[in-house]
């Protein structure tokens, strides 16, 4: 893969808006869309509050009310995502990557709009060009909103993972990317999202990361992938 440094917002707006074009309807720039007369922001604090991305299904009315907001929220989600300066929360061991603490600054944008893109599903997928863009300023955000995604995020995530040698750790974007598409391909194709037959290929590159002792967390959620990947079930 390609990373983009820098990935500006005007040029992520400006893109998706070509792509969802006269969809877009907006309440207001801070607050984003409204349905039923609630902003896209109360719903995305309202999604949060579910703690779990395997929580983010269409049995919650906060799940239910982004899915009608749909494509027009990807604008406001890219603007939350690319908020504030980078962290490090993977190294620093601030969050658990599969959880969605509320409230957890500097990266609570992050967040909310990680689990608003797992809401979306499918209907996601025109913001993936705009979210490769963010690869590198939101390394550990992107590649688990693209698994939220799903099916059509799986080129972007096998990048994430395919495209870097196993090593014994750093620090950089690629590593965090990495370690976050591990972990949120193995909860979508926990929760169907992504289809075990389509990422049946990665399983080669999977088990490298398995192997890797040194970088716990990408073995930890390598061996998570594994486990579904080979499960008969």
């Amino acid at each position: 893969m390609t990373y983009r440094a820098n990935g500006f917002l005007t040029t992520l707006l400006c893109l998706v808006g070509s792509l969802i074009g006269s969809s877009l309807s907006w309440a207001d720039g801070k607050d984003g869309p409204s349905y039923e007369g609630t902003p896209l922001s109360v719903w995305a604090d309202e999604v949060l509050s579910l703690n779990q991305l395997s929580n983010v299904n269409s049995s919650y009315p906060q799940v239910r009310a982004i899915r009608a907001i749909g494509t027009n929220a990807i604008p406001w989600l890219l603007t939350e995502l690319a908020k504030g300066p980078e962290t490090d929360p993977i190294s620093k061991g601030q969050f658990d990557l599969l959880a969605l603490p509320v409230g957890s600054e500097p990266i609570y944008h992050q967040l909310r709009a990680r689990a608003c893109f797992w809401a979306l599903g499918e209907q996601g997928a025109p913001a993936i060009p705009a979210l490769e863009l963010l690869l590198d300023q939101q390394p550990e955000f992107v590649p688990s909103a693209l698994a939220g995604i799903g099916a059509p995020a799986l080129g972007v995530l096998a990048q994430c993972i395919t495209n870097i040698t196993p090593h014994a750790g750093s620090a950089g974007p690629r590593d965090r990317a990495m370690v976050s598409a591990l972990g949120g391909l193995a909860v979508a194709l926990n929760l169907g999202r992504i289809p075990r037959t389509a990422a049946a290929n990665l399983l080669p590159d999977v088990r490298r990361w398995a192997a890797q002792e040194n970088d716990r967390a990408a073995a930890y959620y390598a061996k998570g992938v594994i486990r579904i990947l080979d499960s008969r079930q």
